[in-house]
């Protein structure tokens, strides 16, 4: 098993995420409305992948840096989209156009309602095309993005970035780990951000820096409805840069993980005052 996987009695297996050419052959066939369900399939102990439309989120494929992030790909553009994060489409001829389009298609009931009232995530659309702005994009070294546990990993893949869900005391370990061997306290990172952005195209543009740091996600009230149902409501995503991720494997031996206060955390015992 591997040495942080065991030291923090992890529920859900640390899990790989990398591009490939194609699909694993053992990779799970799932139709999903939210990339949050192919990561829940993924802690669960499958293999899955994403293609670029291989899901029924439109972000999901900018989210893992599959395509560049277009507003203009969503129903009714850029215009409904940036008010689709703040303030809803409902109060201008045009989102109301383009709701009854959904209607009529028999769009998901959430699209359609969190399309009329918006997400409510960005105060206005002129800040929430600004924050879209701000997501970094990396180039995709493949066609789509593996997700899977590390114990499944063959000999011939290798992580981009190692993802870990963690309840609150398993977060802690993970952010003092990540600063184990690193004087500066500014090693770990929490974005605002999609579910997917903060498994992909965060830790992602971070894998290719010099310095490289965590991104901590599932901040996102949306990926938290979905993947709160499949997993359990008290996880948060930990995701390190492959290199990164070494790194804390190979200090785990002689750090805090081996003392009382962890030992006695993982006891379930207090300390005496």
């Amino acid at each position: 098993m591997l040495a942080i996987e065991s030291a923090l009695s992890l529920k859900y297996p640390p899990l790989a995420i990398f591009y490939a050419k194609e699909p694993p052959a053992e990779s799970k066939k799932l139709n999903s409305l939210c990339a949050m369900s192919l990561v829940a399939e993924a802690a669960k102990g499958a293999t899955v992948a994403l293609r670029d439309g291989g899901c029924g989120c439109p972000g999901a494929s900018s989210g893992f840096c599959l395509t560049p992030h277009d507003p203009d790909c969503f129903p009714g553009g850029r215009a409904c989209y940036f008010r689709f994060l703040s303030t809803g489409n409902k109060d201008w001829e045009r989102g109301r156009a383009v709701l009854e389009q959904l209607r009529t298609a028999r769009a998901p009931k959430i699209m359609i309602e969190e399309f009329s009232e918006g997400e409510g995530f960005l105060k206005t659309p002129d800040i929430a095309e600004t924050f879209a702005a701000s997501v970094p994009y990396t180039e995709p070294e493949g066609a789509c993005v593996v997700i899977k546990p590390m114990r499944d990993l063959r000999s011939s893949e290798k992580p981009k970035i190692v993802a870990f869900l963690a309840n609150p005391d398993q977060l802690s370990a993970l952010v003092g780990l990540a600063h184990f061997a690193h004087p500066q306290a500014d090693h770990v990172k929490v974005p605002f951000g999609a579910g997917c952005q903060c498994l992909g195209a965060f830790p992602f543009h971070e894998a290719g820096q010099g310095d490289p740091k965590v991104i901590i996600g599932l901040m996102d009230i949306s990926a938290r409805f979905y993947l709160n149902k499949l997993l359990g409501s008290d996880l948060l995503s930990f995701a390190a840069p492959f290199s990164l991720y070494l790194e804390m494997e190979s200090n785990a031996g002689d750090s805090f993980l081996t003392r009382l206060a962890w030992r006695s955390i993982m006891k379930g015992a207090q300390f005496q005052a």
